[in-house]
């Protein structure tokens, strides 16, 4: 009786949890100050270090555009994403992203097959990561050692 009182409140939680809105740093340094607001909800990250995510879940109070605000190195960034209803779903995440220049990437998590940690390790792997770097010098090195 008792599990299956705990799957109903489990599947009664899981159907309040209407949209879905995941933070990741896919930079090298550490975000600090991030807020979230969308649909009548405000989330807090005190930091979100190089790697990390956090998820939040919830069900829309009122209809608004979202709102993302976060710190990194004394630099403010702020962007708008997404609109929320009450009566519509939505799973976005947002990519925090320092390799290049501070920037933010906003993504539909229902238009792509890829999870949040695929995406991170992609976007890790930019043309100004080390490990890009050093893969293009070893392809140039035996490029060389070919002629």
């Amino acid at each position: 009786m008792k599990k299956i009182l705990i799957t109903i409140a489990a599947v009664l939680l899981v159907g309040c949890a209407r949209n879905k809105i995941i933070v990741a740093n896919s930079g090298t340094n550490d975000w600090e100050k991030v807020e979230i607001t969308a649909g009548g909800h405000q989330f807090n990250i005190d930091k979100l270090e190089a790697g990390q995510f956090r998820q939040f879940n919830f069900r829309s109070k009122q209809e608004g555009g979202g709102l993302i605000t976060a710190e990194l190195n004394g630099g403010k960034l702020e962007k708008k994403f997404g609109y929320y209803t009450p009566n519509l779903t939505s799973k976005d995440a947002i990519i925090l992203n320092n390799n290049t220049h501070n920037d933010v990437e906003i993504i539909n998590m229902e238009a792509t097959v890829q999870t949040i940690d695929e995406l991170i390790t992609e976007r890790r792997k930019g043309k100004h990561s080390p490990a890009f770097k050093n893969l293009r010098v070893l392809g140039e090195e035996l490029k060389a050692e070919g002629k």
